[in-house]
């Protein structure tokens, strides 16, 4: 059977992967965390959409019928019609719901989503597990800008393959798809985010999808193996669904069960039918695999926008809300937008024409929109004042604070305080100790004193303590005890984490390997100050604030529980507890200034923080003032 015959019927079973994915996306998205591997929907549709196109393909090649205009003129339609009206509706809720930093970004990332370069864009500006990523409204669209790359380059290297080596052409994009695991297997731990983000990483998974496709399933093989290997392909799903999580090193080989799986379904789907495929063949999961892709654009925005109006996450009640008016409003976009493009035929320019003109309009929308810095006008001057907070950091954190992607020598790291005055303190901390070097460099100055900062983004003083986005970390740590212990001048070390920053799986490492950089520190006879948990939020503290304030309501009602700050770090306050009493070091409470017994504060009367989880220099002054310059029998 032809590649083209094959794709033509109607397959319940792709349609059920299909909903697979995208409802994993969704709930994963939603904060349900029983599927703690969602995000892999996405490598189930880069399968599928390499089985497809490559199917497609091929049976075009064999009846001599390919056609690059053509191929691109069927993607136009495919993909154009419903992505410009979410871009379009994106836009317009952007201007009334995000302020002028968001916008402006908003105007970026949709401008680089309308090239489909928007995964270079995030790559570049954020991750995807990322806390702050969460109020992009277009982040999910690095997806698209994945498989827009591939289907470049694809048709050509097929059309070379089925050309000069068509006896070998499954084999070679095997050797293909290898290649690309291969190498993003060596990039998640060299640099996780490109491994993640950029198409030549992600390329093993549309090409597992290619390998098979127009693959007929063996003639003499049973029903009973055909059953068994979708069966199995489904486990496999479910076992990244179920499985992996945000702290996971992935993609790589972690994402090869669901990308193996899925590949098992569709070839066991081949040519007949099979257990597993009428297992996720019923109707209403074959409606949802039908309106996946307008899901998909519009669940994420839906998400991001319901916190800007709420100014809080979502409950789970409402996100489930949230996940219908996704579902009502992808019914309508397959409905009405995308069944009209895909059933109307024509010259294959015209098409692209259209979809290259309004390719340029919206990117003249989004340039118009970051060239005006996201149209500041829209708020008044107090709102624009509060914004404007989002500034008040270390004005030295790029050069400073490191971002632990080479070692730094400990001679390298900064001195804030008297101007050429050796440093006696020290401020060793992951990115929460940043602004605190300014504010306590500040105290120490009066005093003719200075400080040293020994700050890494997302890698805390924990020895031998590393993740797969941070893999220096352990080597980094080691070099700033050993250059502590033996500088003689530091005689004071401060010690401040972002303790829910890491996830659970990492706690036991890192609260290990804190323990025993604290109790280095103290057997040095280093004076030890432990900093308690600093409040975080789940929204960028300036935007909400500043939003607050355009709306006449009360900055001072924003912030988070004190029951769910003590909760989020019952662990951290216990490890601390412990080692002060250990090694009798100083403790400070920043609850003891941001929080009292019913809400944890960023605004009062100042703005406290920068951003969504980082104080403000404001804020930081407030901390350093509450620590003592000098040695006091404090116990905790």
């Amino acid at each position: 059977m032809s590649a083209d015959a094959q794709h033509s019927p109607f397959r319940g079973d792709i349609q059920g992967l299909r909903a697979i994915a995208v409802l994993s996306v969704v709930l994963y998205h939603a904060g349900f965390d029983f599927l703690s591997g969602g995000f892999v929907g996405v490598d189930i549709f880069f399968v599928i959409s390499g089985y497809l196109i490559a199917g497609i393909l091929l049976g075009e090649m064999q009846r001599e019928k390919f056609s690059l205009l053509a191929f691109y003129e069927r993607r136009v339609r495919r993909l154009f019609p419903a992505l410009f009206v979410v871009l379009a509706a994106v836009l317009a809720a952007g201007a009334l719901l995000l302020p002028p930093s968001q916008y402006n970004e908003l105007g970026r990332t949709a401008f680089s989503t309308i090239f489909f370069v928007s995964n270079f864009d995030f790559f570049l500006h954020s991750g995807y597990f990322d806390a702050d990523a969460q109020s992009l409204p277009l982040l999910h669209t690095w997806s698209l800008a994945v498989e827009e790359q591939f289907y470049i380059f694809f048709p050509l290297l097929l059309l070379g393959i089925f050309t000069f080596a068509r006896q070998r052409l499954r084999l070679i994009l095997a050797l293909c798809a290898l290649a690309s695991l291969i190498a993003c297997e060596w990039m998640v731990g060299r640099n996780a985010p490109a491994a993640f983000f950029l198409a030549p990483f992600r390329a093993f998974e549309l090409l597992m999808g290619a390998a098979i496709a127009g693959l007929p399933f063996p003639a003499r093989a049973s029903q009973g193996m055909r059953d068994g290997l979708s069966l199995a392909g489904l486990a496999l799903i479910a076992a990244g669904l179920f499985l992996l999580n945000d702290g996971s090193r992935f993609p790589g080989l972690s994402a090869l069960a669901p990308c193996l799986g899925t590949a098992l379904v569709l070839f066991a789907g081949a040519g007949g039918t099979s257990a597993g495929g009428k297992l996720i063949s019923f109707p209403a999961f074959t409606f949802v695999g039908a309106l996946s892709y307008s899901l998909y654009l519009w669940h994420w925005p839906i998400f991001v926008f319901a916190r800007f109006a709420l100014l809080r996450e979502p409950t789970m009640l409402e996100n489930a809300g949230l996940i219908l008016a996704a579902l009502a409003a992808a019914a309508a976009s397959w409905r009405w937008i995308e069944q009209p493009f895909l059933k109307r035929r024509g010259q294959p320019w015209r098409a692209i024409g259209v979809g290259v003109a309004a390719m340029f309009a919206g990117a003249l929308a989004a340039a118009i929109i970051a060239k005006l810095d996201g149209l500041p006008s829209r708020f008044s001057r107090p709102a624009l004042a509060i914004f404007a907070q989002a500034a008040d950091s270390n004005p030295e954190r790029a050069r400073c604070h490191n971002q632990v992607d080479a070692l730094r020598p400990y001679a390298e790291n900064c001195a804030f305080g008297a101007e050429g005055a050796a440093p006696t303190w020290a401020v060793w901390a992951d990115s929460h100790g940043t602004e605190l070097v300014v504010a306590l460099g500040e105290r120490l100055a009066e005093r003719g004193q200075a400080l040293m900062e020994i700050t890494g983004s997302a890698c805390p003083p924990a020895l031998d303590f590393v993740t797969v986005r941070k893999p220096l970390c352990g080597a980094q740590n080691q070099i700033s005890l050993d250059g502590l212990i033996a500088d003689e001048n530091i005689q004071t070390v401060v010690f401040a984490v972002n303790y829910v920053n890491y996830q659970r799986a990492d706690w036991p490492p890192m609260a290990a390997g804190f323990t025993r950089a604290v109790e280095a520190i103290a057997r040095a006879g280093k004076r030890v100050i432990l900093v308690y948990p600093i409040p975080v939020f789940t929204l960028d503290a300036p935007a909400a604030l500043g939003l607050l304030q355009q709306r006449s309501e009360d900055p001072g009602a924003f912030g988070i529980s004190r029951a769910a700050h003590d909760s989020a770090n019952r662990d951290a306050i216990a490890l601390l507890g412990g080692l002060a009493a250990r090694t009798h070091a100083q403790v400070i409470r920043p609850t003891d200034i941001f929080c009292d017994e019913r809400l944890c504060r960023a605004f009062g009367p100042q703005v406290l923080y920068f951003n969504r989880d980082h104080l403000s220099l404001a804020g930081a002054r407030l901390l350093a003032a509450r620590i003592p310059l000098d040695a006091q029998n404090q116990r905790p």
